[in-house]
């Protein structure tokens, strides 16, 4: 039976697979056995079968490289990889961490047809992440100067002959209101936080788990928590009705985390070594 719960860690095994890198791979080149991930992404209910898709899936999308040594084969990320990695932690690092006005906003508009759909794709999911919301077909704005970030991700897909980037100034004379309301859910967002922090809170107290329990507990809470990027704007103080529970969300994580990294992360070391 589906929990209210149940949308905080919905997870697909490619998303899956890079954020435990991001979370647990030191260093980011290091190779990684793929026994071990296979064995790693059944702790989530996935198939050795459903596993090894994920994995081409990541070498098609030039996000991860295959390598056989004798007869083990191993995974290594592409400096492509890498590079959104590193995006990814300076978002998930940064979360309601942004003050001041929104100032400068970003517009971007993409014409990418069906016949580019996975550009298109990997485009809008980046998007996504940096809180960007859906203005109209194929635009989208931000509340927040990303022009340089979205440039570097315009060169690394090549899709420069369909994007075009601007940025914008409010006008003080205008209600900000009713574009809020169409481009965030930001009632669906605090009620998102909430449940993420009543969910997570008994993950600050001290507990005994077995390295497997604290992987996987951890892994879902790192999931669950990097979602908030593809849903929450960032806004200034001003129009932020959902600070409060991002607030109370964000201090039960770091704790919960601070718990839980290391012992998660000796679990991942010694199941993807050979």
């Amino acid at each position: 039976m589906r929990t209210d719960d149940d949308d905080l860690f919905d997870a697909q095994p490619q998303s899956l697979l890079l954020t435990i890198f991001g979370a647990f791979l030191e260093p980011r080149t290091a190779p990684v056995w793929s026994g071990g991930l296979v064995a790693i992404l059944g702790y989530f209910g996935f198939s050795t079968a459903a596993a090894r898709i994920a994995l081409a899936r990541l070498v098609q999308r030039e996000l991860a490289e295959r390598h056989r040594k004798g007869r083990h084969v191993y995974y290594t990320l592409t400096k492509r990889s890498v590079h959104l990695l590193e995006d990814g932690d300076e978002r998930i690092s940064s979360l309601g961490e942004r003050p001041g006005e929104a100032v400068t906003w970003t517009l971007v508009w993409h014409q990418l047809p069906d016949s580019r759909k996975a550009e298109r794709s990997n485009f809008v999911r980046q998007l996504r992440f940096h809180g960007f919301g859906h203005l109209q077909d194929g635009m989208w704005a931000s509340p927040r100067d990303y022009v340089v970030e979205v440039t570097d991700l315009v060169h690394t897909l090549g899709i420069g002959d369909a994007v075009a980037i601007f940025r914008a100034a409010p006008s003080g004379d205008v209600a900000a209101g009713p574009l809020i309301g169409h481009l965030w859910q930001l009632d669906e967002v605090a009620e998102r936080y909430r449940r993420f922090a009543a969910k997570y809170a008994p993950l600050t107290r001290p507990r005994e788990m077995s390295p497997r329990e604290a992987f996987v507990t951890c892994t879902e809470m790192l999931q669950s928590f990097r979602a908030f990027a593809d849903i929450d704007p960032e806004l200034p103080e001003e129009w932020a009705t959902h600070a409060g529970a991002r607030r109370e969300a964000i201090a039960v994580y770091r704790e919960a985390l601070d718990r839980l990294r290391e012992p998660a992360a000796a679990h991942f070391r010694e199941l993807t070594r050979t």
